[in-house]
């Protein structure tokens, strides 16, 4: 029982190059189901959110270090989330784990489909958006991470990337594509994605985003190049994104334009790409559906 127990440990430590493999089976999911699941992962770190806060009422003294404790005790929610998630809605496959042949081409193409999304998006429909207001809490929050920025590094551009695309293509994403058209399971996937993020601002853009990270997903099957691209994405949201926003003069439209239709033409051509390079890595269940 005691080697038992210690194998679960280590497979926990590893859901992440277990995913990768396929060492495990997510369970197919119907859209209700899928649904409930992401309601579940919300509910989950809500709940873990009440430690949280009774430790920094008790931590006032520590005002430096407040953030920091809040950081990594919500890093660590989001840790038991996920393994919470995985022990409810995959088990162990025993068929031999898949070799994939990722490339570092694969990771180019991934950040220039992300690169071209990101121009097309913060050249056009970003500046219609922008007008929608953002709820207070959510402002509130951006205010809490952007304290240290540390912490919002680390949040934005890596914990963010690896908790959102394990449960939206890890989990919902595929266990939906395995139950009902993946076409159909991509859009519903980046709809639940949008939604999480409880604000039209945020949920328009990643809708967008859910679209294109699902994509890779189903076109390469691998939750590293899903994480990877999510990086670039949040990366050039705090960086680069902003500077597109304060043009502004005689030549700021024709600069806009250009960008618009440069990053249209970077995202259509490195998605083709992505798509059609290396068919024998599409993920087998996206197999059956091209197949029929």
């Amino acid at each position: 029982m005691l080697r038992i127990k210690q194998v679960r440990e280590c497979d926990r430590m590893k859901f992440l190059k277990n995913i990768e493999k396929e060492a495990i089976s997510i369970n197919k999911m119907s859209i209700i189901k899928a649904f409930l699941v992401m309601l579940l992962s919300v509910l989950l770190e809500s709940l873990g959110q009440i430690p949280i806060v009774i430790i920094n009422l008790f931590s006032e003294q520590f005002t430096h270090l407040g953030p920091y404790i809040s950081f990594v005790l919500g890093v660590i929610v989001k840790y038991f989330v996920i393994i919470i998630l995985l022990n409810l809605y995959s088990k162990r496959s025993y068929e031999q784990t898949r070799k994939k042949s990722i490339s570092k081409k694969d990771f180019i193409y991934a950040a220039l489909i992300i690169i071209g999304f990101r121009l097309a998006y913060d050249n056009s429909l970003i500046y219609w958006v922008n007008k929608i207001p953002m709820p207070d809490f959510i402002n509130q929050a951006f205010d809490e991470i952007a304290i240290s920025p540390i912490i919002l590094m680390l949040t934005v551009a890596i914990i963010a990337p690896i908790y959102e695309e394990v449960i939206f293509r890890g989990i919902l994403l595929k266990g939906m594509a395995s139950k009902m058209n993946p076409k159909l399971a991509l859009i519903i996937s980046a709809l639940f994605f949008a939604l999480v993020h409880m604000n039209i601002p945020q949920g328009i853009n990643t809708f967008f985003l859910g679209l294109l990270i699902g994509s890779i997903y189903l076109n390469r099957g691998s939750i590293y190049l899903c994480i990877f691209a999510h990086f670039i994405n949040n990366s050039l949201g705090i960086s680069i994104s902003g500077a597109f926003q304060s043009l502004n003069g005689k030549y700021a439209i024709l600069i806009h334009a250009v960008a618009f239709i440069t990053g249209i033409i970077i995202l259509i051509l490195a998605y083709r790409r992505n798509k059609y390079n290396k068919p024998e890595d599409v993920l087998d269940i996206y197999k059956e559906f091209i197949e029929i």
